[in-house]
């Protein structure tokens, strides 16, 4: 039976899963406890991944000394003190005398196992009350093959904790509305302080639970609606108090106008009511405006090979369909569609319920959201579509060609699950082959979040790939190993371009290095269709006849050095005079520089060479000009050295190396004034 409200539909021929068999709900906690498993497996052997240590280091500094400023980093923008439980951990295992660094990153990324069990256990118990216990067997144990959820719940991030906040927050707010109660209430409210404290995107529950009276409409009488108001406003309360002792009730009565607001409704409201305070945590605001400001810049999102810079409508649609196990897949669809067309599903509390937050999310995210650059965005949208999918499967009848079909969808999907054991992460279903290019439809951390950064000198050396060149600048003659974000265009769209076009890799190394074997015929061909440079006026402008420049031969370098720690920004200019098509290169032997062309006068677009690396173009004939930006090192008093050469192949060029400001020529003698302490100079005679 489907339940609908209060009431019970029958359905045709029973269910799939009937709440006398025990095997089914054995099956489901099996699937959950090896789903918890696998996450702290993960947990322990994936490297850090990129915006880890900013979840960290945010909640350590707020725990520590109170300071919440967002300002001084970017990605603290949206850090919340849902990663304390990770500090705390940290400081613990501190304390008992860990000291080995895998096993403190384990202990900051336990906490994420315990919400990801605290989910699949929300899902199983409210589908069980609202839909039956064949739809919570399988509801459970589609949410326990999702590989999605395990890769978030290995690390410490806040997406698992507010997956589970967010189901949490509606079954709360279903139980509140259907029977209201101080029970009901006080879980509405800390579920709903919870879904706030972990991310901003909690916004979106307010539309999606103040429509419980349209999609699950009760016989109103005075005495019912004054009793669903009060206990309303309860837990209104209850999460009011979760969110500020989450925040330790710190900077409670700040102005708005001493917060910095940046976001237009922000900050027209701090200058029309300056002296405004609200009863909330300052940190709790400026992580919303902060969240809310960035949000409506142009990011590189990338799907399907393409970029869009504001985000486009069927990203996360694309993801669904490539990150799902596929026989998981065929079964949710099957579940949906059962879901739509069943009106004893359609009735169900819970379905609509879900349905309705379903279409809330992923219309805000497909359509309005510009920083589209991960699946972890709607992570908490995965279990309500398995939950609403698991309602329509469970009005199928108990037959058995039913029974083999979902013994072979477990089973397939433990087999796809197994094929990443210990990086969940980089999963992409059977559709996609050859794993090798899968950057062509999907990056970022929907593949490649820097779990396996760490561990790509150990891949190196299992192959004795000593040689390789990981991650150049361009591609070389040889062996090439590169992050599968730098092939994507995840940072720069443009610099890797000619090989997405014209090259396929060799093979991948833990699915997020990609490695390419590039001869000589291949390496000038790129020279020709990607660093062919022609003279521009500009460069006749940046580059004289008059200067002095140093004939190099073919083979032959011209090596400049810089041992003074330079300022920040600073420029040199090297001036090239080709006669004939040759090409030149700059080779880095200590430290590390920028190095690229201008884009206008005094502007350079540069690439960063580290010891080691060099980068060629192939140059027409005439005058170029190329810019190096100096990098000084962070600390000041550290001996900086910068050794570098110029380096020719093909026809013999003419170089010279300057500032690109002329250093001051000190006066003459006799024009300077004399100091306080010098003796007068004689008089002139």
């Amino acid at each position: 039976r489907i339940r609908g409200g209060d009431a019970t539909f029958p359905t045709r021929d029973g269910l799939v899963l009937s709440g006398r068999q025990i095997l089914p709900g054995l099956l489901a906690l099996a699937l959950a406890v090896a789903a918890v498993g696998h996450a702290l497996w993960s947990a322990w052997v994936e490297g850090w991944t990129y915006d880890e240590s900013y979840h960290l280091q945010w909640s350590e500094r707020f725990l520590d000394t109170g300071i919440t400023e967002r300002a001084s980093q970017e990605r603290f923008n949206s850090k919340t003190p849902i990663m304390l439980p990770s500090v705390l951990a940290r400081k613990a295992a501190l304390a008992a005398g860990v000291s080995d660094a895998r096993a403190l990153r384990f202990a900051a990324r336990a906490p994420g196992a315990l919400w990801l069990a605290l989910l699949l256990g929300t899902i199983h118990v409210a589908t069980r009350r609202w839909v039956s216990p064949g739809a919570a067997a399988v509801a459970t144990s589609a949410a326990a093959l999702d590989p999605n959820l395990v890769a978030h719940a290995s690390l410490a991030t806040s997406d698992m904790a507010f997956a589970f906040a967010t189901l949490a927050t509606l079954a709360a707010a279903l139980s509140l509305w259907l029977r209201p109660s101080l029970g009901a209430s006080a879980r509405l409210g800390a579920a709903l302080g919870l879904a706030f404290v972990a991310k901003v995107s909690a916004v979106l529950l307010l539309p999606g639970v103040a429509a419980l009276p349209l999609l699950v409409p009760r016989e109103p009488t005075e005495a019912s609606a004054r009793r669903r108001l009060t206990w309303t406003a309860v837990a209104l309360l209850v999460a009011w108090a979760v969110v500020g002792g989450a925040y330790l009730f710190r900077e409670m009565d700040r102005p708005l106008s001493e917060l910095g607001l940046r976001w237009g409704l922000f900050s027209r409201v701090a200058r029309a009511l300056p002296g405004l305070t609200l009863p909330v945590p300052a940190a709790f605001l400026t992580a919303l405006d902060a969240s809310m400001a960035s949000e409506r810049r142009e990011y590189n999102v990338i799907i399907l090979g393409s970029q869009h810079p504001t985000g486009v409508w069927y990203y996360f649609a694309v993801l669904w369909l490539v990150k799902t196990p596929l026989l998981l897949l065929a079964a949710e669809v099957a579940g949906l569609v059962r879901a739509a067309r069943e009106a004893a599903v359609r009735r169900n509390a819970l379905v609509r319920l879900l349905a309705w937050n379903l279409g809330v999310t992923l219309a805000y995210f497909s359509l309005f959201f510009h920083p589209q650059v991960g699946y972890r965005y709607v992570l908490m949208a995965v279990p309500m579509a398995y939950m609403v999918a698991a309602a329509g499967l469970a009005t199928l009848p108990w037959r058995r060609p039913w029974t083999l079909l979902a013994a072979l969808v477990v089973l397939v999907s433990i087999a796809e699950d197994v094929a990443y054991v210990g990086d969940p992460l980089a999963f992409t279903n059977l559709a996609v082959q050859p794993k090798r290019l899968a950057y062509r439809l999907l990056a970022d951390s929907n593949i490649d979040w820097g779990q396996n950064r760490e561990d790509v000198g150990d891949l190196l050396a299992e192959r004795e790939w000593t040689r390789a060149a990981v991650n150049p600048v361009h591609i070389k003659p040889g062996r090439n190993v590169i992050d599968l974000n730098l092939v994507a265009g995840v940072g720069d769209f443009e610099q890797y371009r000619w090989v997405r076009e014209n090259l396929a890799p060799r093979g991948h190394l833990a699915h997020t290095w990609l490695w390419y074997d590039v001869d000589d015929e291949t390496f000038n061909r790129f020279l020709y269709e990607a660093r062919r440079r022609f003279p521009t006026p500009l460069d006749a402008e940046t580059c004289p006849p008059s200067l002095d420049y140093t004939l190099v031969q073919n083979g032959g370098e011209t090596a400049f050095s810089l041992l003074k720690n330079p300022a920040q920004g600073e420029m040199r200019v090297t001036c090239v005079i080709a006669r004939r098509e040759t090409d030149v290169g700059l080779r880095v032997g200590k430290g590390s520089v920028g190095v690229g062309t201008f884009t206008a006068p005094g502007q350079c677009r540069a690439s960063t060479l580290v010891e080691g690396e060099e980068a060629w173009w192939r140059l027409e004939p005439g005058t170029h000009a190329f810019c190096l930006v100096m990098v000084p090192n962070r600390r000041a008093w550290l001996p900086y050295r910068l050794e570098a050469a110029w380096a020719v192949a093909g026809w013999s060029a003419r170089f010279n190396v300057r500032p690109a400001r002329p250093e001051p020529t000190p006066p003459p003698p006799e024009a300077t004034s004399p100091r306080s302490s010098s003796p007068p100079r004689p008089p002139a005679g």
